[in-house]
């Protein structure tokens, strides 16, 4: 069986992602999304998806990480990974655009129909994500990074469930930027992923 059309030029621009990000600078960081196993679990709903910045510093590179990365522009280039290793390089976003197009691609593959905020015409639910906490650090030889948010759902405006998520991880920066590109995928996956949307829902409806 022959690869579509479609997958073939995905994989080539997933090809030439790699290569830019090779080079010694480029305004965005490259981040990779590892989708779940995708279920029909909340097949039939509906949720507006908002995304509420309250970091109390809106940048993301701490002082020492801004020495390797002197071109970047807080934008993110996302590549979205399915479970059976295809990709889709989706485009370049701020990190609000970046956050609701993840979430959106997570509440998708469980089912949901997604709005995402502002639009005019609001689902019956509403999933907040509140972003308390973006940092990439390099200290020493060490990548770290730290995320943390809250989770709101909510019907008619009125709250129902929450859920906050908090998160770090670490690699050594042995091939320089990529490792750190590595790191924030891995942690972005894991703090997406780990968000109990099925139990939220079912605390709503209690």
């Amino acid at each position: 069986m022959k690869p579509s059309k479609p997958a073939m030029l995905s994989a080539a621009a997933i090809i030439l992602l790699i290569l830019t990000g090779a080079c010694s600078s480029k305004p965005f960081l490259i981040v990779y999304y590892q989708l779940p196993q995708p279920t029909d679990t909340l097949a039939g709903k509906e949720v507006s998806l908002v995304i509420a910045d309250i970091r109390e510093t809106q940048t993301f590179l701490s002082e020492s990480a801004k020495k390797s990365f002197r071109e970047f522009n807080e934008t993110y280039s996302l590549v979205v990974l399915k479970e059976d290793g295809s990709g889709n390089l989706l485009g370049v976003y701020a990190v609000d655009a970046l956050i609701a197009e993840i979430f959106k691609q997570r509440l998708n593959n469980l089912g949901l129909q997604v709005q995402v905020s502002p639009s005019a015409n609001k689902s019956e639910y509403e999933l907040e994500i509140k972003l308390k906490e973006f940092k990439l650090d390099l200290a020493g030889s060490k990548w770290i990074i730290n995320m943390s948010y809250q989770a709101n759902l909510l019907k008619n405006s009125r709250l129902l469930a929450m859920e906050s998520v908090n998160g770090s991880a670490e690699r050594l920066k042995v091939m320089g930027k990529s490792d750190a590109e590595k790191v924030l995928g891995e942690l972005m996956t894991d703090m997406v992923n780990k968000l109990d949307l099925v139990k939220l829902f079912q605390q709503a409806q209690r």
